[in-house]
């Protein structure tokens, strides 16, 4: 008796530590990558905005070059945007590393060494780095953090990057949606877990309870504590789910819209023949496929004209943006690639890799006629649902160019 006594301490001690360790590793794993995500499409707002401020102002060499009216005209823009508190500086440094202009003119003809961030940025990706206000140094954030952000300077007809847009921002204007959007995940993990170890304490309570019976008490056990870590997945998934319907409330047109998706995929399924495993995969990753819109600003989300090219970059993110949220949970790592190839065509012209065909996996292909039939029959902010009949039409017309020609087909009969 003193053995078992020992057996479900030790069980009661461990386990507990194992629950509470495997949510807070999760939590911290999906709330990093959310919080990256956040900041990321911030970034990219921002260098939208200076690459508009600045192309304004430069001369027509060519290069990354400004002449004197136009540095002055660029100063002055500046110089009103950091009145406001929104801009706390900026500089362009072309392709040699040379500063062509900056907001303390001291630091214009100064060589500057290319960091990779910067090489990311001459080779046409947005990036960015929270720095100390005073040090430059990277941190994680703080009172006196910045937001420095890279963008590429095209100049020309061809396209080229001719250098790069130094953009400083203070952090503190987005922190506040930063930490909304990781404690969304991590509060509703950690009280899953908290709720599994009040279950798990009640499973050894009862267990304890007259142990005539050793090993089938035990084997019970044992199936109860599996079920306790399965529920612990279960809330991390239902955290993710609450997560993505967090984003379809951020625009009052696509709420419900994951559901949707999920249930005109699952109909797909059935009429594929589909086994229950890929099932399961389906629906799950219909239900969290938009989840990577969480790092989408919602002025961009929201607004009810067409988007920009450079707006519409920033909605062309969220497939991969959702995967690597997915990537950081291990038992979702099935889903993880049909959520970042959603967006892909059969045709080669879509994202974010461009792949083509059956390239494309499977349920990528049954999940994009899921997304693109809702989107159609769902009104958005720049026009209303199609007729049922339309959107059918719509999705034959595109079937072999946007969509697989066989999953149309098993639409329709669906």
């Amino acid at each position: 008796m003193e053995q078992e006594r020992l057996a479900l301490h030790n069980i009661r001690v461990y386990g507990l530590v194992t629950v509470m360790v495997i949510a807070t590793v999760v939590a911290l794993l999906v709330a990093n990558q959310v919080r990256t995500i956040v900041i990321r499409g911030a970034s990219n707002v921002v260098a939208a905005g200076s690459v508009s401020l600045v192309r304004g102002c430069l001369d027509d060499t060519g290069e990354a070059s400004l002449a004197e009216v136009g540095a002055i005209k660029l100063k002055e823009l500046v110089a009103d945007r950091q009145t406001g508190q929104n801009l706390m500086g900026l500089r362009i440094v072309d392709a040699k590393g040379i500063i062509v202009f900056s907001s303390a003119p001291s630091e214009v003809g100064v060589s500057v060494l290319q960091d990779e961030r910067t090489m990311a940025a001459l080779n046409g990706a947005v990036d960015f780095a929270i720095v100390d206000d005073e040090t430059g140094d990277a941190v994680v954030d703080g009172d006196h953090s910045v937001l420095k952000v890279y963008a590429p300077l095209r100049i020309g007809d061809d396209g080229r990057v001719r250098g790069v847009i130094e953009t400083y921002k203070p952090y503190e204007q987005i922190a506040s949606s930063v930490r909304e959007a990781s404690l969304v995940v991590v509060i509703p993990i950690l009280l899953g877990a908290m709720l599994s170890s009040v279950g798990l304490l009640w499973v050894i309570h009862h267990a304890g309870i007259g142990m005539k019976e050793r090993d089938a008490e035990l084997e019970s056990l044992n199936e109860r504590l599996h079920d306790s870590m399965l529920s612990l997945e279960g809330q991390s998934l239902g955290t993710l789910q609450a997560l993505s319907a967090a984003v379809d409330e951020k625009d009052a047109y696509t709420a419900r819209h994951s559901l949707g998706v999920t249930n005109w995929a699952h109909a797909i399924g059935v009429t594929a023949g589909l086994s229950p495993v890929q099932m399961a995969t389906l629906e799950r990753a219909g239900l969290l496929h938009d989840i990577g819109k969480i790092g989408v600003p919602e002025s961009v989300l929201l607004k009810p004209e067409r988007l920009t090219e450079e707006e519409f970059a920033l909605i062309r993110e969220h497939p991969d943006a959702g995967a690597r949220i997915l990537e950081t949970i291990p038992f979702l790592d099935d889903i993880v690639n049909v959520v970042r190839y959603h967006h892909e065509r059969w045709d080669g012209t879509g994202y974010p890799e461009g792949l083509s065909g059956e390239k494309i996996p499977y349920l990528a292909r049954v999940l994009a006629v899921a997304d693109a039939y809702d989107a159609m029959i769902t009104d958005r902010p720049y026009r209303k649902a199609m007729p049922t009949e339309d959107a059918r039409a719509e999705l034959l017309a595109c079937a072999g160019t946007q969509f697989d020609p066989e999953v149309v087909h098993l639409f329709v009969q669906a």
